[in-house]
């Protein structure tokens, strides 16, 4: 323990609060830890510990002591494809609206992730779900067609009601999104190539 409290960073500061915050955490740990043992401990409590311990492995255990395994539910609040973070809008918006391809080989489109989910053997495979932007009706003009090496392309504004189901390899690149006149939104292609 003094080891690791020596080789904290303390900026010169001695006699401060961090100090006062470290041992205020060690002793209401040892006070949980020395609860949890007592008889009068509630049940409810103990519960409790036994789904924190389902949870989270203790610094301090041992391959025998628990089965070290990922612990990975079936939704992900990010994935990552080449060092870019994808997310749903739901957990980051401005990361969420991507231009991809429905399936492999078909022209690439806008849309917007809504959730990401860890499938196959121990989650290991991720499958993106996608409400593409709907497409603009005839009676509306995309001003962007005549600037193709813009990589961008108007849409409507709404959503479409069907979900894509996609594998990180379909994404194309971020997008990025304004919405203008007539319900329209313009998305930029981001691609980094």
């Amino acid at each position: 323990m003094i080891g690791a409290l020596q080789k904290i960073n303390t900026n010169d500061h001695i006699g401060g609060v961090m100090e006062c915050t470290i041992m205020k955490t060690v002793a209401r740990t040892a006070n949980i830890r020395r609860w949890l043992c007592r008889p009068d401990c509630p049940e409810a409590v103990r519960q409790l510990k036994i789904l924190f311990d389902k949870c989270f492995i203790p610094a301090n255990a041992t391959s025998e002591d628990h089965e070290l395994r990922p612990m990975k539910g079936s939704r992900c609040a990010y994935a990552k494809l080449d060092g870019v973070n994808f997310s749903p809008s739901s957990t980051h918006a401005g990361i969420a609206t991507i231009i991809y391809r429905a399936s492999p080989g078909a022209r690439p489109i806008g849309g917007q992730i809504q959730q990401i989910k860890n499938v196959g053997l121990n989650g290991t495979m991720v499958q993106i779900h996608v409400r593409p932007y709907e497409l603009l009706s005839k009676s509306l003009y995309d001003p962007f067609l005549q600037y193709p090496h813009l990589l961008a392309k108007a849409y409507s504004s709404t959503l479409g009601e069907t979900e894509d189901v996609i594998g990180l390899e379909n994404i194309v690149a971020h997008a990025a999104r304004f919405d203008y006149s007539h319900n329209r939104t313009v998305l930029v292609n981001l691609s980094r190539d």
